[in-house]
């Protein structure tokens, strides 16, 4: 099998946690699109080809996942003993080296099959926290059968739906992440498209819809999502904007509401199916099998496509939902993000102000489970462009869509806010704006050349965004650009020894003016202190 160098050190990263000991049931964290089928694939080869006495187990939540696990094995390994053991694909091997079941089939019958050597848990984030569930029994079962089992498990995001953390906390199943891919390292890499995020004219009510249980009410967001002007206006913008678009999906907030929407797609002569948690199976099938091939343009569901559904065809993504989950968001958006033959980019319409609440995909850390917002007493860390609705990081003062420009506000009104942390996507490498809560200065040696001072100003996330100053450097206009900088901050050194000696007198920055290059920024302007000018920098260097 040929795998991408991420997929290849995975599975590197995998075995070099097992041998180091780090624990025995680790996470490989990788994006939706990533190929975690090929993944699991290529470990179960080798495997199997070097251990032929080892059997494996691969459990999911969904039978189509199931299937779609087996079918990649066998297209890329025609000769693997492999077998299914699932009531919805109604096949129940228990035989084969390596098994693909569904836990809702697999879970009460684990004593009947014969010892598992290596289970792996695909879409982890699926597993609820207590250990009463499916997913805990079938764990305890298995580890009664074979104390010595090793586990792992993929997902594209390390915590569950509801925000629980899959490696630590009470439930916890699994014990590190041996392995992250980062989403913006494949989109930029082209094995995912970028996404253009657009927010509707109107948007979903939330005033009286409540938080239950850490996710908003699903009868009282129903009701709110289902006004029809808000329908009418809705479904509109997505048929305006999907005019030349393949395949569009809408994730509705409820059962009624998902007709609603369907019947008024089908008003603008597109055709429309509904698929819910009640679409018998065999109906089911032939919805999402139309929509891959090109047949069915356009599918409104409620819960049923969130996880696992594979179909790169997808270049549209309409929200007429709400989450408080960015795990659920991410899962969700993420159904776009595969290429496909013609494909430039993902369309995201937003109508239930995801956006605006968890940032654009790439901006969510897949690590760190408090990118789940308390939508009630945090502030957006996005905000839309009065002209065009396209979103964007709150701290870019330039629309990099229509060029429409925001006032830069005054630095005492913008203190405490969230400070931008970086550039959402190539095509939004604009200069913005970071509010500082404090900063650092320090001497940074570099082999073979001077000593340089190095000055990092944090923002109130505790990100960092630092500067290279070359006092000392043989160069005589080097020297001279960074004493200039000295001079802004109302210093006097000519040194690396002098700058640390008096930087602690220096003059307060409260803002910092900074511009994408690549994958690094540059600082390239500062605000001393409410009712000064920007004053612009006169040194060109990395930040990171």
């Amino acid at each position: 099998m040929i795998l991408r160098d991420y997929q290849e050190q995975s599975i590197q990263d995998l075995f070099s946690y097992w041998q180091e000991e780090k624990g025995k049931a680790p996470v490989i964290v990788l994006p939706t699109g990533a190929g975690k089928s090929l993944v699991v694939a290529s470990f179960c080869e080798r495997v199997c080809k070097e251990s032929p006495h080892v059997r494996i187990m691969v459990i999911v939540h969904s039978r189509e996942i199931v299937k779609q696990n087996y079918d990649e094995l066998l297209q890329n390994w025609p000769q693997a003993d492999a077998g299914i053991y699932s009531a919805g694909l109604k096949s129940r091997d228990r035989n084969s080296q390596i098994i693909f079941a569904g836990i809702q089939s697999v879970y009460n019958k684990i004593y009947s099959f014969p010892k598992i050597d290596i289970l792996i848990v695909d879409e982890g984030h699926c597993i609820p926290r207590s250990a009463d569930t499916r997913y805990g029994q079938c764990l305890k079962a298995l580890y009664l059968c074979n104390p010595r089992m090793v586990m792992f498990c993929l997902t594209a995001t390390p915590y569950r739906l509801d925000s629980g953390s899959l490696i630590s906390g009470k439930g916890a199943m699994f014990d590190g992440i041996c392995h992250c891919t980062e989403l913006k390292t494949l989109i930029e890499q082209g094995y995912l498209v970028p996404v253009i995020s657009t927010a509707g004219e109107k948007k979903i009510d939330l005033t009286n819809v409540h938080i239950r249980a850490g996710e908003y009410a699903q009868n009282e967001l129903a009701v709110a999502a289902s006004d029809p002007l808000l329908v009418e206006l809705a479904v509109g913008e997505i048929v305006k904007y999907g005019k030349e678009r393949k395949a569009w999906l809408i994730y509705c907030s409820g059962v009624d509401h998902s007709e609603l929407v369907a019947a008024e797609v089908r008003k603008h002569g597109v055709e429309c199916k509904v698929l819910t948690g009640n679409t018998p199976l065999e109906e089911r099938d032939k919805i999402i099998n139309d929509f891959k091939n090109g047949k069915l343009r356009c599918i409104a569901n409620v819960g049923v496509l969130t996880v696992g559904f594979n179909a790169p065809i997808t270049d549209l993504v309409a929200l007429l939902m709400s989450t408080t989950s960015a795990g659920r968001y991410v899962q969700i958006v993420g159904r776009g993000l595969r290429t496909y033959p013609g494909k430039q980019d993902l369309l995201l319409l937003d109508f239930g102000n995801n956006v605006l609440t968890h940032g654009v995909l790439d901006a969510i850390d897949p690590i760190k489970k408090n990118n789940i917002f308390n939508v009630a007493s945090n502030p957006p860390p996005m905000k839309e462009c009065p002209e065009c609705k396209v979103i964007f990081h709150a701290r870019i003062m330039k629309c990099p869509s229509c060029g429409y420009e925001f006032e830069i506000p005054e630095a005492a009104a913008a203190h405490g806010t969230e400070a931008y942390s970086g550039p959402v996507l190539a095509s939004q490498q604009q200069p913005f704006i970071v509010d500082v809560k404090d900063f650092w200065v320090s001497r940074h040696k570099k082999h073979g050349k001077p000593d340089s001072l190095k000055v990092s100003f944090f923002d109130q996330m505790d990100k960092e965004f630092s500067m290279w100053l070359s006092l000392d450097s043989a160069s005589a206009y080097a020297a001279e650009k960074s004493r200039a900088i000295i001079k802004q901050f109302g210093g006097k050194a000519a040194t690396v020894d002098d700058a640390l000696k008096e930087h602690f007198n220096w003059r307060k920055v409260e803002r910092i003016r900074v511009k994408p290059e690549g994958r690094f920024f540059r600082i390239d302007g500062f605000v001393f202190k409410k009712g000064e000018a920007m004053q612009q920098s006169l040194i060109d260097g990395d930040v990171t």
